[in-house]
C-alpha cells in the first residue's frame, strides 16, 4: 500500500505513514502504479550552527555595556550642567577656578568608568565581527 499523501510505501496493517503521518484508511489504498497527489517534503539535516549561541550571547552582552555607557555619560552630563549652571554666579578668577576643579574631580571616576566600558566595547565588537565571519566561512562550507 502507498500513502495518499507523499506516495511512500507503508504496510498493509499500517493506520499511519511513517514518511508523513497522514492517517491511513484500507478505503483509501492507493494502486502502486498511482502517482501521489503531492510529493514528499525533505527533511533538512543541516547541522546546528555552532556560532548563533555565542552570537546571540555577545549582542546581549553588548546591548548591556552600551545601555550602562549612555547612563554614564548621561549622569556626566547632568553633573556639568549643574556646575555650569551654578558657575554663571560665581565671581572670576580664584573661586570659578576651584569650582571648575571641583567639577573634573568628581567627573574624573565617571570618565574613567566610560573610557573602559568604550574600550570593551570595542573589544567585544571586534570579537562579535569574528565570530560572524567565522559563522559565514561555516555555512558556506555546509552549503557545498
Amino acid at each position: 500500500m502507498y500513502c495518499p499523501e507523499c506516495g511512500a510505501r507503508v504496510s498493509d496493517n499500517a493506520n499511519f505513514c511513517d514518511k508523513c503521518g497522514t492517517p491511513l484508511h484500507p478505503s483509501q489504498e492507493v494502486i502502486p502504479q498511482a502517482q501521489p497527489r503531492r510529493t514528499a517534503r525533505r527533511t533538512s539535516t543541516r547541522p546546528q550552527d555552532p556560532y548563533k549561541d555565542q552570537i546571540k550571547q555577545l549582542k546581549l552582552e553588548l546591548k548591556q555595556l552600551k545601555l550602562y555607557l549612555k547612563q554614564i555619560t548621561t549622569q556626566m552630563a547632568s553633573t556639568r550642567s549643574r556646575y555650569h549652571e551654578t558657575a554663571a554666579f560665581l565671581p572670576s578668577g580664584i573661586l570659578s577656578k576651584g569650582y571648575k576643579w571641583f567639577e573634573d574631580v568628581r567627573l574624573l571616576g565617571p570618565q574613567q568608568q566610560k573610557e573602559q566600558l568604550q574600550q570593551q566595547i570595542l573589544q567585544m565588537e571586534q570579537e562579535l565581527l569574528g565570530l560572524q565571519q567565522a559563522q559565514e566561512a561555516w555555512k558556506l562550507e555546509i552549503d557545498r
